[in-house]
């Protein structure tokens, strides 16, 4: 028997909250919760008395309702501490299983998020805040995510044997909004638009227009839309729209990438040589200066182009004042107040051709120009002939290039107020760098019956070139009859 348990320290006492179990030779206490989870036992021997029996321990478990779940070989040790005379706190005699609550229903995204991370290892990947989009493109069809069902949990079992029952997950309340459906398996959820997903509480919805009430900047992150996308602000630096249905700024863009299959309006941008634009629609502006421009409809701007490159298969519109510097390509022909400058800036003006071809074009006459040179390096008649039959093939698709004509081409040139020196301007077959400058109003067109471009009173853009140069030619044959 142990000299020490007379002198047992607070600290190691059974709880007191247990039951207890007075005996000659030992008092046990039972800590039984109310949830009867578990059973722990405490020991504490007499000086007097016979010790605890197995027999003993299993009756006083068996009387207090410890009926299940019992860890026999831990009776087994605590009786054997027990015969020894040694004192034991708080032993694990016996333990339930918990329940297991059900998961409540929830939605969970499917469709990729296009939040962006530069890249990099693990630890070295930092986030890009130039690009900290957070909402999710959606297309028509696609598939946005899913209702994941609740579960009923699982059953726990305490130590009287009795099962506890879980608490059952709840059911998700949920609202479809507009351009959203429910697939038939109940579960899955579908665009039934092309824009952004959106969550609001527990309505889902795809909304097909996006506003930035401000401006564009850290804030928001450069921005790729399936929709309409509206900035009631300006655009700052670096930081880029790509919006599938059209785009609108309300003030200027600065050094930025704009990307539209729809049209784009905005007041001004200086692109200062690296801003662009990639226009599906039509390009509506105030001022434009030192960008790129590719557009597939009209370039519409009210006061000034300055040393911008444009390539558009529509017109080239400016209201108020000036084209000057850069270069430009329009197939449905240019009108402006003025074109060039006082100082005599280099102004390029090619109308009445699709862009396209003029990169083909220029990519074959290189071709025939290196073509041309081996052949006067030739080493023998037959690598000649190799050499001239290529050559023949590249002007024939020079020919074809040059003489494709749509609908929607128009070799014209409007200035009403003034042309100044230095604008070179190519219409057709016709090409001539202006050394005078002239006054408005006059259209310009190709003189194809005689060479170089014509000089006449302005008509409107709607009055084709063809149909001016055919007017000429017309009334020529009709003096000739005279």
């Amino acid at each position: 028997m142990s000299d020490d348990i007379g002198n047992i320290p607070p600290s190691a006492t059974p709880d007191a909250s247990g039951i207890e179990v007075e005996q000659p030779g030992y008092t046990l206490h039972l800590l039984i919760p109310d949830n009867y989870l578990e059973c722990r036992c405490s020991y504490v021997p007499h000086e007097q008395g016979a010790m605890l029996t197995s027999d003993e321990l299993a009756e006083t478990l068996t009387k207090h309702d410890v009926l299940d779940l019992i860890d026999r070989e831990a009776c087994e040790d605590f009786v054997i501490m027990a015969a020894s005379g040694s004192q034991q706190l708080n032993v694990l005699l016996a333990a339930g299983t918990r329940q297991v609550d059900g998961t409540n229903e929830y939605f969970q995204l499917t469709v990729p998020s296009t939040t962006v991370v530069q890249s990099g290892n693990d630890e070295e990947a930092i986030v890009d805040m130039y690009r900290v989009q957070t909402f999710v493109n959606v297309s028509t069809g696609e598939e946005i995510g899913r209702i994941i069902p609740a579960t009923p949990g699982t059953p726990g079992r305490n130590i009287k044997g009795l099962p506890i029952p879980p608490q059952p997950g709840k059911v998700l309340k949920y609202t479809l909004g507009k351009n959203i459906r429910l697939e038939e398996d109940g579960s899955t959820l579908t665009a039934a638009a092309t824009g952004r997903f959106c969550q609001s509480g527990t309505e889902f919805s795809v909304e097909e227009e996006y506003v930035v009430k401000g401006d564009l900047g850290f804030k928001t992150g450069s921005l790729n839309f399936k929709g309409f996308l509206e900035v009631r602000g300006d655009v700052l630096d670096n930081f880029d729209i790509a919006a599938t249905k059209g785009v609108t700024v309300t003030g200027n863009i600065g050094v930025c990438s704009i990307v539209s299959s729809g049209d784009i309006s905005f007041c001004g941008m200086d692109g200062q040589g690296r801003g662009s634009i990639v226009c599906g629609g039509t390009l509506r502006a105030h001022h434009i200066h030192d960008t790129d421009i590719e557009c597939a409809g009209d370039v519409i701007v009210d006061v000034e182009i300055h040393d911008c490159v444009i390539k558009t298969l529509g017109q080239i519109i400016v209201n108020k004042d000036t084209i000057s510097g850069g270069s430009c390509i329009a197939q449905g022909g240019i009108e402006a107040n003025k074109l060039g400058s006082p100082s005599a800036r280099h102004t390029s003006l090619l109308v009445g051709v699709d862009y396209h071809y003029v990169e083909e074009l220029k990519q074959l006459l290189e071709e025939l120009t290196a073509t041309q040179t081996e052949i006067g390096e030739a080493a023998s008649l037959e690598e000649m002939t190799e050499l001239r039959k290529r050559a023949a093939r590249l002007n024939a698709r020079i020919v074809n290039i040059r003489h494709k004509t749509v609908a929607a081409a128009n070799a014209k040139i409007n200035v009403k107020a003034t042309l100044h020196e230095n604008v070179r301007m190519a219409l057709g077959d016709a090409t001539e760098t202006v050394t005078e400058g002239r006054d408005g109003p006059i259209t310009i067109v190709e003189n194809i019956s005689e060479g170089g471009l014509r000089f006449i009173p302005m008509s409107g853009m709607d009055v084709k070139a063809t149909d001016i140069e055919l007017a000429f030619i017309m009334e020529q044959k009709s003096l000739h009859k005279e």
